[in-house]
């Protein structure tokens, strides 16, 4: 008689066991397509446009702006339950390399989606560099707070006059100044080097004041010429010199953090007002989650990278002091100040410069 009841309690346990087992399949199905698709968030509720989008970026595959653009992808993707899809262009390859002609490009409606450098940006309205600006903000957290905040509305209200809403930015990160020729601790040490610079009549300017010799480059030109000497350095984010393996024929890196510079997401406007107020609404929630998500992970990665370069690169590493970074600041106040001018209160009212 026990020997009954124990069977049917098994056959009862294994019966519920199956049945649990068939339940989860389209759930575990579900997980599974989450997870191939790198986001683990949920299909939100919406009228989603079953649209197919171009987003076009300027770095490499694994530079900051093109992990925040994929990711974004995923999200947007996922959320809409499939119904987005958006493919990322990274390396301006649509542009042949021309971050200028990237930029055209969205303008133009050739791409619906865009990521690009302040510096790059400010080709539609120079008072976009403000943000740029030596020593602006204290920390990563203030500088995301900015471009979410009064500093992202102006980038919009200006953009939109060039038939172009922003979205959000992802950090490009703080610029630390490479070279091959020697450690750069004082303000005379930049005197007669050959530095790339992205454009921009501010850049230029900043290392002229040093006695330096700034060269406008396409990003896509810089390896090469610092491999061969053409340039003798150039400045960048740590992020940024990693994924473009800079630190390879750079010895000397100097974290001097004297300018900040975000990656601003873009949309065509034409393109933009064209989807519904849901897709519209998804598209913008979505580039804010991947660009923070992968801010915090910027900031995280930065000390570990300085340990790369020393340890695997061999590369000497001078972190300018708080007496270091007076000193530079001494050079360029007067070129602060004109620049203020030049850009205008708005600007720089909305970005905080005093």
């Amino acid at each position: 008689m026990k020997k009954r009841v124990v069977c049917s309690i098994l056959c009862a346990v294994m019966a519920i066991g199956l049945m649990s087992g068939c339940g989860s399949s389209s759930g575990g199905s579900g997980e599974t397509n989450a997870s191939a698709g790198g986001s683990s968030a949920e299909a939100a509720e919406g009228d989603f446009d079953s649209v197919s989008l171009k987003l076009s970026c300027n770095g490499t595959d694994t530079a900051n702006d093109t992990k925040a653009a994929k990711l974004f992808a995923e999200k947007v993707n996922q959320k809409s339950g499939g119904k987005i899809t958006v493919t990322v262009y990274p390396n301006d390859q649509l542009a042949g390399g021309n971050m200028s002609k990237g930029l055209e490009m969205l303008c133009d409606g050739t791409v619906d989606l865009d990521v690009h450098s302040t510096s790059i940006i400010s080709n539609l309205d120079n008072s976009l560099m403000v943000s740029t600006l030596p020593w602006l903000f204290p920390d990563y957290q203030a500088a995301e707070d900015a471009f979410y905040g009064a500093g992202g509305e102006y980038i919009d209200s200006v953009l939109q006059k060039k038939g172009v809403y922003y979205l959000g930015a992802v950090h490009n990160g703080f610029k630390a100044i490479t070279n091959s020729k020697h450690p750069i601790e004082k303000p005379e040490d930049l005197k007669g080097l050959k530095i790339r610079i992205p454009g921009g009549d501010f850049f230029s300017a900043f290392y002229e004041a040093f006695g330096a010799s700034p060269q406008a480059m396409s990003w896509s030109e810089v390896f090469t010429a610092l491999q061969q000497g053409t340039i003798d350095g150039h400045d960048n984010s740590l992020s940024t010199i990693n994924s473009a393996n800079v630190q390879e024929v750079q010895k000397y890196i100097s974290i001097s953090k004297h300018t900040y510079e975000a990656f601003t997401f873009m949309a065509n406007a034409k393109k933009f007002d064209t989807l519904s107020q849901d897709t519209q609404d998804l598209i913008r929630e979505c580039v804010e989650e991947a660009t923070k998500e992968m801010n915090k992970q910027i900031a995280e990665e930065e000390a570990q990278l300085e340990k790369k370069f020393e340890e695997e690169n061999g590369c000497e590493i001078y972190t300018f002091t708080e007496d270091d970074i007076t000193a530079f600041k001494e050079v360029v106040q007067p070129l602060v100040d004109e620049y203020k001018g030049i850009y205008g209160s708005e600007a720089c009212t909305a970005f905080g410069v005093e």
